[in-house]
């Protein structure tokens, strides 16, 4: 490109010392709190730099709006003048959901560190009296980017949560400054969508969340607050009481100061797994893939569901920092992946030989800049540059964080053991192991289940966890949560509020965006792809805590199976939109694809901290989550079948004369309908040796068609024979009509099919086309009407009718 410069990425070469000793990335509370000389002036100095990082032109490349961009909004190419926009699109460039996730932020967070640098010694220290100078340049030079631990210390920040700064810096008085960790707000009093930033989709259609009119990002704005229009969502609000709230809600197992992201922080750093398995939460079905998950449950952990947790518990309902497309322009996003940074060195440090050569670009909710469909250690992480001739970093190079000119408090050697970073592990954020050390050590009259190790060395005792495993393209791709509660026990399950505050166990977030925005244009035009191929997401959660804290307070007297068992059938869930409300059941019910699995084994932890915990592979409690409603295994000869609303769905078995179908749906619409509509079960044949269009119903013969009309109350029926008319509708009239939980039945006999309403026989209809059913119809009539059954049913077929 002539004479254009791309912006070289190298990392702060400044401040390293003669034995190759590189600078460390600070704890921010730990940093700010202390009262070290060279850390008050380095403060000062990132406070400074961040001002004037935020106040630059939003046009500008090298400015706090155009690197934050790189992430999302407002999808234009960033240091790569060649493309051209069309190749852009509504592209960002940030990887998620295969290996690339930990990689691919390590030079992002690297150019924002650098850029900090460079204003601070050629803008900042130049404003001061030379004899300040070598002072400045000292703290600025060995000052690297501060992280935040939330797993160690899960409430904001203090440094981000103080709106102004009095400094005294040089010998200038004293100055007031705005903190530009607070808030982000854009510098020229110009709105967010003045370049480019603009509206993302709120949850089934609702009110559209126009980012493009805000001046300033918010953190966990209320209800009220998220009127698009209104002074609050433009100025932009910031509730960090409430981040606090979400933290420690949504820990919900112990009264320790960590809270839930310290025991998944453990668990992440000292389960044995691959790389593929922590780097990111996409599971693929396919047995043989890299990133299945049929073995063991402890893969179900990884580093992106925890991440993606953060940033909804930070951003809460509507903040910028729980949307993909805006994440980034929140200043929290920076300390927050420093800290996602950091968890990635110390696990590999922990497992300084796991890494990948080749992946695949699964599908995801925004799509990827250049991203094609095979990744490799060496693919190139755009837009990110090594030079100013644009050579682009890759994987590999970005493995050892010490080149890069930094590191962290508990790596400050290259040489750091394993086991020395076992022991900063173990008593920072082994909760369960603190929990059950001090339980054999407070008493020793211990709870079934739990086992003091010969010679007082340590401790053996159940652990149960929860593995979510869903749909990462369900409801359209829209964000939501996945909250599991336990009811209380009581004996008049009638009365008991559900969704109790008190009852809350954990959420899951799913981090992700909708395909389109108000404009209709396309964010992700494969998404819809993206559910055909059934990319599922997976989340791990540890429940040992919050079963000691019943025992502690005499709850359950034991860890023991049977005790446990009992308490976790009261497990219930349900899905949160954005905006808080409960989804209903029949939207998401049949695109989830929900499994909970409820997981146990016994695991040893020993008194010394630098010993590796002991985990044998867990056992699945097949009683216990979804498998606890699922039919037990079927016999010879039946099938169950789902079935998907609007679709044309292939048997697994074609059901011959003497067989039967029942479908059964886990619930009815009781809604009474304004105008008459239909939900329609076809029982449709297929030629295997047809070519023509398998999705139009015109290409099956409609061996029988049962439509339930909702107002009416009746279910009418016909049939018809490929590319020809239907024959006269026969009525039926149930009575009862069906009721919560509908069955349908059909018995296919020689010459009739007999048709059954939840047990009971409504009639018969004439069989003409005697042909085996191969494929069900169900759908809605017209095509908009709400399902009188479920989104999702089951067709179990029989090759012999049951009796």
């Amino acid at each position: 490109m002539g004479s254009y410069e791309y912006y070289p990425i190298t990392g702060i070469k400044e401040g390293w010392g003669s034995d190759g000793q590189v600078p460390v990335r600070r704890n921010i509370n730990e940093w700010y709190r202390s009262n070290d000389p060279n850390d008050i002036n380095q403060v000062i100095l990132y406070l400074l730099a961040l001002g004037s990082f935020q106040a630059l032109p939003p046009e500008s490349r090298d400015s706090y709006f155009q690197i934050a961009g790189i992430h999302g909004f407002p999808y234009c190419s960033w240091d790569e003048p060649e493309v051209e926009q069309k190749e852009i699109g509504r592209k960002g460039y940030c990887v998620h959901a295969n290996n690339l996730f930990p990689p691919w932020h390590r030079p992002y967070m690297l150019l924002y560190e650098q850029r900090l640098y460079e204003i601070m010694v050629n803008e900042i220290i130049p404003r001061y009296d030379d004899k300040f100078k070598d002072e400045y340049l000292k703290a600025a030079r060995t000052w690297r980017l501060p992280f935040w631990d939330w797993a160690k210390d899960p409430t904001m920040p203090e440094m981000a949560r103080i709106r102004q700064f009095t400094i005294n810096f040089g010998s200038n008085p004293e100055t007031v400054i705005d903190n530009p960790l607070y808030k982000f707000r854009m510098p020229n009093k110009k709105t967010m969508g003045v370049y480019g930033v603009g509206s993302i989709v709120d949850f089934d259609g609702g009110p559209f969340l126009d980012y493009g009119n805000c001046y300033a990002t918010s953190r966990c704005p209320a209800e009220t607050e998220r009127d698009t229009k209104g002074e609050a969502w433009t100025e932009g609000v910031v509730h960090d009481d409430e981040v606090d709230r979400m933290m420690s809600s949504h820990s919900a197992v112990t009264d320790e100061s960590y809270g839930t992201a310290a025991e998944l922080v453990y668990r992440l750093l000292t389960y044995p797994m691959d790389y593929p398995h922590f780097a990111t939460l996409a599971r693929d079905e396919d047995r043989t893939s890299a990133t299945a998950s049929t073995s063991k449950v402890t893969n179900d952990i990884n580093i992106e569901f925890i991440h993606n947790n953060i940033h909804y518990w930070v951003g809460g309902n509507g903040g910028h920092m729980s949307q993909i497309p805006v994440a980034t322009f929140d200043p929290t996003f920076w300390l927050h992946h420093c800290n996602i940074d950091r968890l990635f060195s110390l696990w590999q440090t922990l497992h300084p030989n796991e890494w990948f050569e080749t992946d695949i670009q699964r599908f995801f909710d925004q799509k990827i800049v250049g991203s094609g469909t095979v990744i490799t250690n060496k693919t190139p992480l755009r837009p990110f540059h090594k030079d100013t001739k644009g050579t682009v970093w890759t994987p590999e190079e970005t493995r050892d964080w010490f080149k890069l000119g930094y590191t962290y408090p508990e790596l400050l050697s290259h040489h750091t053991k394993p086991a020395e970073l076992l022991k900063f592990v173990n008593e920072t954020y082994g909760i369960s192991r603190r929990e059950y050390l001090s339980l054999v050590e407070s008493s020793s009259d211990l709870p079934a289940g739990v086992t003091a190790l010969p010679d007082g060395k340590g401790v053996k005792g159940y652990d149960y966890a929860l593995s979510i495993q869903y749909s990462k393209f369900a409801l359209g791709g829209h964000p939501f949560n996945i909250e599991i509660f336990l009811a209380p026990e009581t004996k008049n399950e009638e009365t008991t509020e559900k969704f109790r505050t008190e009852d809350f166990v954990c959420n899951v977030f799913n981090f992700s965006q909708p395909p389109n925005n108000t404009d209709g244009e396309e964010v992700c035009s494969n998404c819809k792809d993206g559910q055909a191929q059934n990319l599922q997401a997976i989340a791990y959660i540890p429940m040992t805590s919050y079963l000691l804290r019943m025992v502690q307070q005499q709850q359950i007297d034991s860890m023991d199976a049977p005790v446990v068992e009992e308490v976790l059938k009261r497990m219930y869930w349900r899905f949160m939109d954005i905006g808080g409300a409960t989804i209903p059941e029949e939207k998401w019910q049949s695109t989830a694809n929900l499994k909970i699995k409820v997981s146990r084994t016994q695991v040893s932890y020993s008194k010394n901290p630098s010993k590796q915990p002991i985990f044998p592979d867990p056992e699945v409690i097949p009683t216990l989550g979804t498998s606890a409603a699922e039919a037990p295994a079927l016999p010879p000869g039946v099938v169950a079948n789902n079935l998907v609303l609007g679709n044309i769905n292939k048997l697994e078995k074609a059901v011959p004369a003497g067989g039967s179908v029942v479908f059964k749906s886990s619930s009815l619409n009781t809604t009474w309908p304004i105008n008459d509509s239909g939900t329609a079960i076809a029982l449709l044949y297929r030629d295997p040796s047809n070519q023509q269009n398998a999705r139009d119903t015109e290409n099956y013969d409609i061996l029988l068609a049962m439509d339930l009309r909702n107002k009416k109350m009746v279910v009418q029926c016909n049939h018809k024979l490929a590319g020809q008319g239907y024959d006269l509708i026969e009525e039926f009239t149930p009575s009862p009509w069906f009721g919560a939980r509908p069955e349908l039945r059909v018995d296919i006999q020689d010459g009739q099919f007999i048709i059954s309403v939840d047990g009971n026989r409504l009639g018969t209809y004439k069989r003409e086309i005697k042909k085996p059913v191969t494929h069900v119809h169900y759908f809605t009539k017209p095509s908009q009407a709400q399902s009188v059954l479920a989104n999702g049913i089951t067709a179990t077929t029989y090759q012999t009718s049951p009796p």
